[in-house]
């Protein structure tokens, strides 16, 4: 066999079982990880649960260069429907994501902030849990800060900054991210 046939033969072998082989090598790496029912991971996720960390993932898409981290002895939660490409979520403390809910392609979500009080070199970190609701629309570009509370069925608007709580059934848009109706009806 030519060995340009050999390479894409062995890279369609890689593809046709990524998702299974890198949940199975993701869950060997880290103890504090949890994968249960259907979640299908793309290649280019970069997947970390720092020592007593727990991370649990259940029936979700995580899409191509996702970044989750989560530090040591945070908590993730994620029951997400999907998470779109390269969005970023980190836990220093906790995140709970909601199942139903919908995260759109380079959305930020983190519990974490640096403590302006002390010089910036010294990287000292602030952390506020994060909860997001069920059935929750993150749209593109969309970033939510540490001790936010998005309720059920809210939608955040593309590029907004969600800085402050955002009630049940109701859209947030801007920057910094003010509720435009709530709550919707239904």
């Amino acid at each position: 066999m030519q060995p340009s046939r050999l390479l894409r033969a062995v890279h369609q072998l890689g593809r046709r079982a990524s998702s299974s082989g890198r949940r199975a090598l993701l869950e060997a790496e880290f103890p504090g990880l949890q994968m249960e029912g259907r979640v299908f991971i793309s290649p280019g996720c970069d997947i970390r649960v720092n020592p007593g960390g727990r991370l649990r993932v259940s029936d979700c898409i995580i899409s191509r260069g996702v970044n989750i981290t989560v530090g040591a002895g945070a908590v993730m939660e994620i029951d997400a429907d999907f998470i779109g490409p390269n969005s970023v979520i980190v836990a220093r403390e906790r995140v709970t994501i909601g199942s139903g809910s919908k995260i759109a392609e380079n959305v930020t979500v983190r519990d974490g902030n640096h403590d302006h009080s002390v010089e910036l070199r010294k990287l000292v970190f602030t952390s506020r849990p994060v909860f997001i609701g069920e059935d929750v629309w993150l749209a593109a570009g969309s970033t939510v800060l540490q001790g936010v509370a998005i309720g059920r069925g809210a939608t955040i608007g593309a590029g907004a900054v969600v800085t402050k709580d955002v009630p049940d059934r109701s859209v947030a848009v801007g920057v910094p991210a003010r509720v435009l109706r709530a709550p919707l009806d239904g």
